[in-house]
């Protein structure tokens, strides 16, 4: 009997001790830096000629909840309707934060986040044309063609971000995401208005904006534990 115990009592001590060597494993929260890019805008170029344009955005994990996000680019748009006909074309860049309102299992990173942007952009205007009412009804109204290009121009404004991120395959993640915006300062063209500006898109009335946007990004972890 009592060699029966001491060999139970051998067995339950080398399990204890085969348990303890056993390594766990952890998935750690890490920081993550995304890079992708506009899916919208890429896409643009294919399908509407009057446009040029790109866009390459990023968002860097900072800690559990809060990400830096950046976007950069550059955009040449040409707009014909019966009234005028202009050309923008510049370079933008925002930059700002999101915070993620996900909870997240194990070693995953999606996103369902809320976010601010400051956006500014520096570009020109050309109008090529415009009608001018000659004020009588006998007389159809004059087109002018002055082709007149106005450069340096400068456009900044804040921005209202709500988006989603999901990874659908290994590191690599779909998005979309809603703006809204309003323009805090501005440049004027000579003898024009700015009716669009890279990166904010056109300018509706009381100087403001809306946009949405589908974006792919690939993901580089950073092996650090918060």
């Amino acid at each position: 009997m009592r060699t029966f115990s001491f060999i139970i009592s051998l067995i339950l001590g080398c399990t204890n001790v085969f348990a303890q060597d056993v390594p766990q494993k952890i998935y750690p929260d890490v920081y993550v830096l995304r890079i992708g890019t506009d899916l919208v805008k890429a896409s643009r170029n294919f399908w509407d000629k009057n446009y040029t344009g790109f866009e390459i955005n990023a968002d860097y994990r900072y800690n559990k909840k809060w990400y830096i996000a950046a976007e950069a680019g550059f955009e040449d748009r040409f707009k014909e309707d019966d009234q005028l006909t202009y050309t923008t074309s510049g370079m933008f860049l925002k930059i700002g934060a999101d915070k993620n309102f996900h909870q997240n299992w194990l070693d995953m990173d999606n996103l369902i986040y809320v976010g601010g942007r400051y956006g500014l952009s520096y570009h020109n205007q050309t109008l090529h044309s415009y009608r001018v009412n000659t004020g009588n009804a006998y007389f159809d109204e004059e087109m002018q063609y002055p082709n007149l290009k106005t450069t340096g121009l400068m456009a900044h404004w804040l921005e209202l971000v709500v988006g989603i991120k999901a990874e659908v395959a290994n590191n690599l993640y779909i998005g979309m995401n809603v703006r809204l915006k309003g323009l805090v300062y501005q440049t004027q063209p000579e003898g024009f208005e700015n009716l669009y500006y890279p990166g904010f898109d056109q300018k509706y009335s009381g100087n403001i904006g809306v946009g949405f946007g589908y974006t792919v990004s690939y993901m580089i972890p950073f092996k650090k534990k918060f």
